[in-house]
């Protein structure tokens, strides 16, 4: 468990679409140190993580250590790879997993986190996502170097749409694969 208190504090994870990936583990975490947790969930994993769920598959590693569960207050659909929903081909928008999620975009995440919680929605933005070609148990390298350009971008731009809420936007662990922001007391 982490030792501090976050209490009364709200986080964003977002790239949770299972209870494999560092951002299960870290929304795990922040939950067990007193975190409420709200996720971002990539649109085609999303219908496949609520059936996770709702059928219990995932309890297990939802079970915390003092006996509570790992709750999600929202699951909001995120494709970071598109600043506004417009930035996103008109044959994403209507595909089958992505057509009925509503605004997926980074602005549409905002948005709904806004009217969700009002003006000031998250105490904590983790960045966890790993989208790219050939993302599987075992990353190859092709596919580190063809995420990681959308890993800086997605920071940046989750800063940008965040500062608004935070006074500061400084990654707290630079050099790795999840930069976390925390707001400032």
């Amino acid at each position: 468990m982490l030792n501090i208190d976050l209490s009364g504090r709200r986080a964003l994870v977002a790239g949770v679409a299972d209870d494999a990936g560092y951002g299960f583990a870290i929304a795990k975490a922040l939950a067990e140190a007193g975190a409420s947790i709200v996720v971002g969930t990539w649109p085609p994993a999303l219908n496949i993580f609520l059936n996770l769920l709702e059928r219990g598959k995932m309890d297990e590693s939802r079970r915390m250590p003092g006996g509570g569960m790992l709750e999600f207050e929202k699951i909001y659909p995120l494709d970071a790879a598109y600043d506004t929903l417009a930035d996103a081909p008109e044959e994403l928008r209507a595909s089958k997993r992505y057509k009925d999620v509503g605004d997926f975009s980074i602005e549409g995440l905002a948005a709904r986190l806004a009217s969700d919680f009002g003006e000031h929605p998250v105490d904590i933005v983790v960045h966890s996502l790993a989208n790219g070609p050939e993302v599987k148990k075992r990353s190859s390298r092709r596919a580190v170097r063809a995420t990681s350009p959308r890993s800086a971008s997605v920071r940046i731009h989750s800063c940008r749409w965040s500062a608004g809420w935070r006074r500061s936007c400084a990654p707290a662990t630079p050099s790795s694969r999840s930069a976390t922001w925390r707001a400032s007391a």
